[in-house]
């Protein structure tokens, strides 16, 4: 019995170095607990979840590029004065305004996009 034992014990150690070499980015998070018969239970701990970056990146392509395709659409000398409209109103109609005021970015999107058609 000791032999299949010392046996096992050398192929889970095989297969816990090979995870290692494969996965030496990320960093090895277990959790550790006792259940009722006294036995420890070790599972993977739930990975921590990090800042969505590329969902803000993909909200803010989708932000510049609706700015950009309305300035290219409308012209950029409607486009401000209608933005400027906005300007004295209320709180919000201010925030819109602010938020959708022309920048260097819609603008050199505006200026891609009429190029294409």
């Amino acid at each position: 019995m000791t032999d299949s034992y010392t046996e096992f014990q050398a192929r889970v150690a095989r297969i816990y170095d090979g995870e290692k070499s494969k996965r030496s980015f990320f960093k090895k998070r277990t959790s550790q607990t006792l259940d009722r018969d006294g036995y420890f239970v070790i599972r993977g701990a739930a990975r921590r979840r990090s800042f969505p970056w590329t969902g803000l990146l993909l909200v803010a392509v989708a932000f510049f590029g609706t700015k950009g395709a309305v300035m290219a659409k409308v012209g950029p000398d409607f486009y401000s004065q209608q933005v400027n409209r906005l300007a004295p109103a209320s709180v919000i109609e201010e925030a819109g305004a602010w938020t959708m005021r022309p920048d260097p970015i819609s603008r050199w999107v505006a200026m891609q996009i009429k190029s294409l058609g």
